[in-house]
């Protein structure tokens, strides 16, 4: 029998596909692709060179590179578009306009009347754009660095993200934080801002057998970024040594701070308790989580407002029925429940967060039922079945869904 997605046709417009952290979006594709959707993705810049996740083999999507577009091509903003380009050189606006011009075109003789970007930022313009020029729609889904971080300044980052919101079909976040962040900042598009936590896969990530688990465990998954909280993470846990504490932290990604992370680590005498593990592929993740009691993010705001949505891994660690600790900034609190799925506590305090790791580590019965109350609330908000099919309702209706699915509060 044909499901009511079959054969519906869904653009994407990204800024590097794949990137391996980004398995949000990957694993969206795929629920789509699932559910009978036919998958088109456009890539406005080549894939960094890195490890890929095996499931990145099952996707089916016609995946078209944009890098070369316009390399040669300068050109001026219309008046009208002066803040949808805040901040780019002729050269940069030529670009988008070119690439722009080749996704509408592709979309146009591919049957795609809706693109769908991830990230508020390039991604979202060119999708715009391009809708413009087919006469079709776009939305995008907002996230973070996206509608946080100051690029050119307060103003005029706030009236290019208001240009897009005003635009857009709809907008998709990833927290209720964001859309009240967003509709305060355009309260003309507040109606069409919904909420839509990312997904998780609840079959691959099943909880783990408590018998598995090494006593003083902990995980931690993210970029190597300041908004990540690793230096505040690393301070907490020589505090944890110093009361005796028994503990090992693994702590799994890479990016720019890892350099100085290794040095704070060998500074605080924590080479044998600490471990700088790099990026791992989403299925080796899921085996670090067997053996863990608990998974921990410290996240932070930094001083240019960037921070994070709502840190995927820890959803994917709650679906594993892993206790979870991080902090009150952005989706924080929306993600734990204090002391019933992890713990709270506020961003750059690392004598707080000691006391709450050293709360669940300290409690392993206390810590089991954590874990077993994260996974139902994984089992509610997060998975990614139904998390996805909300969203093709969007995708397939762009202009009433909106209001016929509600803003989920």
């Amino acid at each position: 029998m044909p499901r009511p997605t079959d054969g519906l046709r869904i653009g994407y417009v990204l800024k590097r596909f794949p990137r391996f952290s980004e398995t949000f979006i990957l694993n969206e594709l795929l629920a789509h692709e699932e559910a009978g959707a036919i998958v088109d993705v456009f890539s406005l810049l080549d894939p960094p060179d890195e490890p890929r996740h095996a499931s990145l083999a099952r996707l089916k999507a016609r995946v078209t590179m944009l890098s070369g577009e316009g390399n040669s091509r300068e050109a001026e903003p219309a008046p009208e578009d002066g803040a949808l380009f805040s901040g780019k050189t002729p050269h940069q606006i030529g670009r988008l306009l070119a690439k722009a011009e080749v996704v509408a075109e592709a979309s146009q003789a591919r049957g795609i009347r809706h693109l769908h970007a991830h990230f508020g930022s390039d991604a979202a313009t060119v999708a715009l754009l391009a809708a413009r020029a087919m006469g079709g729609t776009f939305s995008f889904t907002a996230h973070a660095r996206d509608i946080y971080h100051t690029y050119v300044s307060l103003t005029a980052d706030a009236e290019m993200r208001r240009a897009k919101l005003r635009e857009a079909a709809f907008t998709v976040t990833v927290s209720d934080y964001n859309v009240r962040h967003l509709s305060m900042l355009c309260p003309e598009a507040a109606g069409r801002i919904v909420r839509l936590y990312n997904g998780i896969d609840l079959g691959a990530f099943r909880p783990v057998s408590p018998a598995r688990q090494r006593t003083g465990r902990m995980l931690a998954v993210g970029r190597l970024v300041e908004k990540k909280g690793f230096t505040t993470l690393v301070d907490a846990v020589a505090i944890l040594r110093d009361r005796n504490i028994a503990f090992d932290l693994e702590i799994v990604g890479s990016g720019p701070l890892e350099v100085a992370l290794a040095a704070q680590i060998d500074r605080l005498a924590l080479s044998g308790q600490v471990t700088l593990a790099g990026s791992l592929p989403q299925e080796r993740l899921v085996e670090r989580m067997e053996a863990a009691s608990l998974a921990v993010l410290a996240c932070t705001v930094t001083d240019s407002g960037d921070r994070d949505g709502l840190p995927t891994v820890l959803l994917e660690a709650m679906a594993r029925g892993l206790p979870v600790v991080t902090t009150t900034v952005a989706g924080g609190p929306e993600i734990v429940v204090p002391d019933v799925t992890g713990k709270l506590c506020p961003p750059d305090d690392p004598a707080a967060l000691a006391d709450a790791i050293a709360s669940v580590l300290t409690d392993r019965d206390r810590a089991r039922l954590m874990g077993a109350a994260g996974r139902k609330r994984a089992e509610r908000l997060f998975d990614l079945e139904r998390n996805a099919a909300t969203l093709r309702a969007l995708l397939a209706a762009p202009m009433t869904a909106p209001a016929r699915i509600g803003r989920a509060a």
